[in-house]
């Protein structure tokens, strides 16, 4: 079926000139709200839909596409969709072609710009910014000098390959001048990012200096080699239309509708691009949701849907307030606390659905205590029929991770680290666990292969290869080999220097096989640099925090050492060991997910637990301190927590400790300032009796973890040392204390793990 055949059949004719009929056409508005339907009717001019989370923008942005193109008269391949992901934008180009039939457009449709007819299938350009200007520039890219439509895309590894080898080139050391970090200030430099997003160099310095030649001979090459990167895709485009009209007015004139999803998440070129593609129709509709613009941090300007109406004063603004996610005592927590934001668009989320039962607020005495409860709410929930897969852990700080995943493992909870790794598997963990177990067992040739070049020595691959055949053909660990000096005769250069050098490492290393795990720990930052290591491992993209996650392995060993006072290194490894393999629950799709808030956009589960909503976490410290403007800081950390209590549809748990082991100590942590925002009345604390015996049943003294205690007893813990038992609920695995510590305050224990010992009067 062509074109005209398609539109024939959709509109009966009518629509020929483009005014067609405001009607529904083939029952594209079944089931649509009424801000819903007034936003896929809007007909010519532009259009700002607000859309709160969960209340069914995907469809609404799809079947105005669809009735654009069913009753408006609007070819398919007139009409400009984009997106910021590929599973967005297949997701959306998948719900139109249920909607609008493939058509192919060979047979009686204008030609595309360029020349080139639109291709069979649905024929809208439905994409990512990235995918629709790589499409452009092979039609294009000509018309710039030096460039031919055969150029090669480089992705950030090669671009960073490239990089080093031109810091390289240039006489600097590239351990000095990293080439992620390098790459990343020249991509802010190219996307107008500077001083307020932490990437302004001081004037006149080396650095600058060295950043600013690296970036020049990088342009040069890239035009060399007929090779753009992520940030050119855009930015040539930008380019061609800022200097080339007559292109940009092609696809300006081509595109008689112009629609952009997630539009709080534009950055400032792709908001010139979005004008440049308007320019000529000017009928420019834009989805998205000020409240949920929570990347400021790689250049997300939320100006650009704030200020929509004063770069088109005429425009329509419909506001989608209707959630079909979320119950309604789950909405009102996120209305309140929002509303504290003044970077903002008025919305009041609302539903006809349940009421639902009020979010939880528990405290914790730590974040052993904290994963505990959080595992144990999960067993509960699945034990009363529920799914591990229905739940969903979030969390501000990566470093959260390593104990939810210990007490996940260990009351076998099936869960899975959604867009990112488990703890014991990240790269400065593993490094790390080698280099202790090599102080342990310096035969062990896994961890010293892993090690031998980290932090970089100069043992390549080569001189591996002659180390490992001297120690095979004389039965050797490489550890014994490297003390042999025949072995290292062959070896020449830096490696050869390099193996000597860790040698000398693995014997200042000797003696924490008798040490504490904490002890150890500290021997082999020390040893390693852990600075120029740290240094080494960044690729410059601020989205992994391994210094914390160091501190957390700290944190880890220390916690170990107050276990285990007898099991020193060689215990501690033991227990890394068996919570990072061994204890792991077999692989299922019925599993917990755990993911930074960042990561949960966009996502939705029935039953949702936010750890660590304490100050300095979330908000977080660095995000706070490290800003320009701490104020604007302060409401992209509250949108983070609306972003993460949106995400739950049933039910929502959000969790606190008062003491938190972290960043190179422990110290008493305060519960959010954002806790103190959610509605007085609609949120159940963990003191309340009604709660406690409601959710997690009736205390029974007379068997479990609790026998023999009772409220008014004093007991010692082994890490709070001298309390008094204040109250008692729960039953089972669920049961616990609260106990009023002498040096530590008010504290909330699972009796499971407490370990607490009545004291005699």
């Amino acid at each position: 079926m062509d074109w005209m055949d398609l539109k024939e059949a959709l509109t009966g004719g009518a629509a020929s000139d483009g005014e067609g009929s405001d009607g529904a056409g083939s029952g594209l508005l079944e089931g649509l709200n009424g801000p819903q339907e007034e936003a896929v009717l809007h007909g010519d001019g532009p259009m700002l839909i607000v859309a709160g989370p969960g209340s069914g923008k995907t469809r609404v942005i799809t079947t105005r596409i669809a009735h654009l193109v069913t009753q408006r008269g609007v070819a398919p391949w007139e009409v400009l969709a984009i997106t910021f992901t590929n599973k967005a934008a297949r997701e959306m180009r998948e719900r139109f072609e249920r909607l609008v039939p493939p058509v192919d457009s060979s047979s009686g449709s204008p030609s595309g710009a360029g020349g080139h007819a639109a291709p069979r299938g649905s024929g809208a350009w439905i994409g990512t910014f990235h995918s629709m200007c790589a499409r452009i520039l092979r039609r294009e890219i000509e018309a710039l000098d030096g460039y031919t439509r055969d150029f090669s895309i480089h992705d950030t590894s090669d671009r960073n390959g490239l990089i080093k080898s031109l810091i390289k080139e240039l006489g600097y050391d590239p351990k000095q001048f990293r080439a992620p970090v390098v790459g990343n200030w020249i991509s802010a430099k190219k996307n107008g990012r500077g001083k307020e997003d932490g990437y302004e160099l001081g004037d006149g310095s080396m650095e600058e200096d060295v950043f600013r030649q690296v970036a020049a001979r990088y342009e040069e090459r890239m035009r060399q080699q007929n090779a753009l990167d992520f940030d050119d895709l855009l930015l040539k485009v930008l380019e061609l239309f800022d200097a080339h009209h007559g292109i940009r007015d092609a696809y300006a004139t081509r595109f008689r509708h112009v629609l952009v999803d997630e539009y709080q998440d534009t950055n400032r070129v792709q908001y010139r691009l979005v004008r440049h593609f308007a320019s000529f129709h000017s009928n420019l509709t834009v989805c998205g949701d000020p409240d949920q613009s929570v990347y400021g941090w790689r250049g997300a300007d939320i100006r650009n849907i704030l200020d929509f109406e004063v770069d088109y004063p005429n425009a329509r603004v419909v506001r989608l307030e209707q959630n079909y996610r979320s119950t309604g005592k789950i909405l009102d927590a996120a209305n309140c606390v929002i509303a504290n934001n003044s970077a903002r668009k008025e919305k009041d989320l609302f539903t006809e659905g349940d009421e639902g039962e009020p979010p939880v607020v528990i405290e914790c005495g730590d974040e052993n205590d904290e994963a505990r409860e959080i595992a144990a709410q999960i067993r509960s929930h699945v034990a009363k029929g529920g799914r591990y897969g229905d739940c969903a852990i979030l969390y501000r700080a990566g470093f959260l991770q390593r104990a939810i995943e210990t007490a996940l493992r260990y009351d076998g909870v099936p869960y899975q680290v959604v867009a990112g790794l488990e703890f014991y598997q990240r790269r400065e963990i593993k490094d790390l666990v080698a280099y202790l177990r090599l102080a342990l067992n310096p035969a062990d040739d896994v961890a010293f292969a892993r090690v031998v070049n980290t932090p970089s020595r100069g043992v390549g691959d080569t001189s591996m290869g002659r180390l490992q055949a001297f120690a095979s053909a004389r039965r050797l660990p490489l550890s014994a080999a490297l003390r042999e000096s025949d072995a290292l005769a062959e070896i020449r250069g830096r490696a050869k220097k390099g193996l000597a050098e860790f040698a000398a490492l693995l014997e200042e290393l000797a003696p924490a096989r008798d040490l504490d795990a904490a002890v150890a720990l500290d021997l082999v930052l020390e040893s390693i640099d852990v600075d120029r290591w740290l240094a080494e491992l960044d690729d410059g993209s601020m989205t992994v925090d391994r210094a914390a996650n160091v501190e957390e392995l700290r944190v880890f060993a220390e916690d170990y050492d107050a276990r285990s006072p007898e099991g020193k290194l060689r215990g501690m490894l033991e227990e890394v060991a068996l919570v990072a393999d061994s204890d792991a629950p077999e692989p299922t799709d019925d599993a917990t997910k755990l993911m930074t808030l960042h990561a949960c956009k966009g996502l939705e589960f029935p039953y949702v637990f936010i750890a660590g909503v304490e100050d300095e976490l979330l908000p977080h410290e660095r995000a706070v301190d490290e800003a320009v403007e701490p104020d604007l800081a302060i409401e992209e950390e509250r949108r983070l927590f609306y972003v993460g209590i949106t995400r739950a549809e049933k039910k929502l748990l959000m969790t606190y400790t008062t003491y938190r082991s972290f960043y190179g100590g422990g110290r008493q942590t305060l519960p959010s300032r954002f806790l103190h925002e959610l509605p007085k009345d609609g949120i159940e604390g963990s003191g309340s009796s009604d709660l406690e015996e409601d959710v997690l049943g009736e205390f029974d003294a007379s068997e479990g973890a609790g026998a023999g205690l009772g409220v008014g007893d004093m007991v010692i813990h082994p890490h709070f040392g001298r309390g008094k038992i204040e109250q008692l609920t729960g039953a089972g695995i669920n049961a616990r204390a609260t106990v009023v510590f002498v040096r530590e305050g008010r504290k909330q224990l699972l009796l499971q793990y407490a370990s607490l010992e009545r004291m005699e009067s």
